[in-house]
């Protein structure tokens, strides 16, 4: 499962003297971010990572500047903000490759841009092995309208989104092979089934302070047996029903998957 946290230490900046960079950070108060103009538009012929933390120290025009000269360009980081139309069709034109691209969006500055689908779909089309990682940080529902879209492999849902938002997911995100869900309030067991229903490719989940039961637990690993490879459920999410208390529900899914599991214990400080 990719850590939310530590995805973006692969990116790590070089010194400003060297000229061919393959990787560079722009983040505040950074001596890379400060000459990143004349380091990098000079010569982009080997930039291979690009993490941009600081939005203020570049703009769209020259983000879609450095995509569509930087054929050598692997991995993006940004914030959403810096997302349009215009970067999302050069980046599925023919010389670029990209592989892995980081999207992290908060709540600020709103209303949220969204991006057409027709959009996502060329993306989608000109990279299908494209790992798109979207980690959402949220207090509002309606911030997801603009950033749920169909090419999204890696979903992370800060916050507490609602139901609704997590059913969402398994509409609208149908090459999802990672979901993690900080919390919810409420029962999410019609939500989470959907999700194994909508997401055949779905293979790795991590549930924090959410509520499940039992039952609905065991179903969800009979939909994904076959390909979940990571199940990471706090025991305290765990809501014993008429069909299973907790020991029978551990004991239900480790005969589905083949292998020893048991959720997380979380101590009660």
């Amino acid at each position: 499962m990719l850590d939310c946290e530590n995805f973006g230490q692969t990116f790590s900046p070089l010194p400003p003297d060297k000229i061919d960079l393959e990787s560079l950070v722009i983040e505040e108060n950074s001596a890379d971010s400060d000459c990143w103009q004349d380091e990098v538009l000079q010569d982009l012929r080997k930039l291979q990572r690009l993490r941009i933390d600081d939005s203020s120290k570049v703009s769209s025009e020259d983000l879609v500047k450095i995509i569509r000269e930087g054929h050598s360009l692997r991995e993006l980081s940004l914030c959403y903000s810096h997302l349009s139309e215009d970067l999302l069709r050069v980046l599925s034109r023919d010389n670029v490759s990209l592989q892995t691209m980081r999207i992290e969006a908060h709540t600020e500055p709103k209303p949220l841009g969204r991006i057409s689908d027709t959009s996502w779909s060329a993306l989608q089309t000109h990279s299908p092995g494209l790992n798109l990682v979207m980690a959402c940080h949220f207090e509002d529902d309606e911030d997801y309208d603009a950033v749920l879209a169909a090419p999204i492999t890696h979903l992370y849902l800060g916050g507490s989104p609602s139901s609704k938002i997590i059913h969402r997911v398994s509409e609208t995100c149908p090459r999802l092979l990672e979901l993690v869900i900080n919390s919810t309030s409420g029962v999410i067991d019609e939500e989470i089934l959907a999700t194994a229903r909508g997401c055949p490719q779905l293979s790795a989940v991590g549930l924090g302070d959410c509520e499940i039961t039992c039952s609905a637990l065991v179903k969800f690993a009979d939909i994904c047996k076959d390909r979940l490879r990571i199940l990471y459920v706090w025991e305290t999410s765990l809501i014993e029903d008429g069909n299973f208390d907790v020991s029978e529900a551990v004991a239900s899914v480790s005969s589905l998957l083949g292998r020893s599991w048991t959720p997380e214990y979380v101590p009660p400080w």
